[in-house]
């Protein structure tokens, strides 16, 4: 059985997808070096049911790239958040080479195609807009600390982003792929970042109603069990928070503390 998700940002799964649909990309100028990429978001993502579903809420490994809210800026590699980069224009697309024939014709019938203009346009724009590169997501925890750095004091859901990506990266070397490899062989997280990123995101979570889920999980990886418990039973149902906390609440009082396939 097939389900389709739509989501704002995303980047392609490693496996098992398809139909997968992309926005025609936009065209940003960087705030830091007023140089230019490109960015598209995956407005459409239909894939098969076994994309396995992480106790930590990742969701297979469609997170980290296109369409990311942040990332680093091609030209100057620093860390560049989207919203704060001016949208110039959709991203031009070098048009189709017109022959000797088809030339004379388009001036003959008087350009009504805008074959020759698109032509003259494409020539007129800068260099640096018709190579412009698409920005590149923050892939490693090198890029997320340099990221999380960089934010400005109560940065809110900004650091809530950062954060949880460099808690997911803190687990992937537990995560597996659908050949039952893991995702990184070793922790690509050191342990003090990763506990003190934990530690932060329980006080982001604290007295948000809707990542109660994700705090019960961060206290069962800690080693917190019977705060993880409490949390866990305080969690509302809806239709699917209720059953995931259940999961995490058993491995909890069990004693648990690794990430896990739910």
């Amino acid at each position: 059985m097939l389900r389709s998700r739509h989501f704002a940002l995303a980047r392609a799964p490693s496996y098992h997808s398809l139909m997968t649909r992309l926005s025609a990309p936009t065209l940003y100028q960087c705030p830091a070096c007023a140089g230019y990429f490109t960015r598209s978001v995956l407005t459409f993502l239909h894939f098969y049911d076994d994309v396995p579903d992480w106790s930590d809420g990742m969701n297979g490994q469609w997170w980290a790239g296109i369409g990311a809210p942040v990332g680093r800026c091609p030209t100057c590699t620093k860390v560049v958040w989207v919203d704060d980069a001016k949208a110039v224009m959709p991203t031009p697309r070098k048009p189709r080479p017109v022959g000797a024939v088809a030339r004379l014709w388009h001036r003959m019938t008087g350009d009504s195609k805008r074959r020759l203009r698109d032509e003259r346009d494409w020539i007129a724009l800068p260099r640096e807009i018709k190579e412009a590169d698409c920005i590149n997501g923050l892939q490693s925890a090198r890029d997320l600390l340099d990221a999380l750095a960089s934010l400005l004091p109560d940065a809110g859901d900004r650091e809530i982003y950062v954060r949880r990506r460099l808690w997911w990266a803190s687990n992937d070397h537990h995560r597996l792929r659908s050949d039952g490899t893991p995702t990184a062989s070793q922790p690509t997280v050191a342990p003090a970042d990763a506990h003190t990123n934990a530690l932060r995101l329980l006080e982001l979570f604290e007295t948000d109603p809707s990542k109660q889920v994700e705090r019960g999980e961060l206290l069962r990886q800690l080693g917190r069990f019977d705060e993880a418990v409490a949390v866990l039973k305080t969690v509302k149902p809806d239709g699917h928070s209720e059953v995931k906390a259940s999961k995490i609440q058993r491995l909890a009082q069990a004693g648990h503390t690794k990430l896990t396939s739910l």
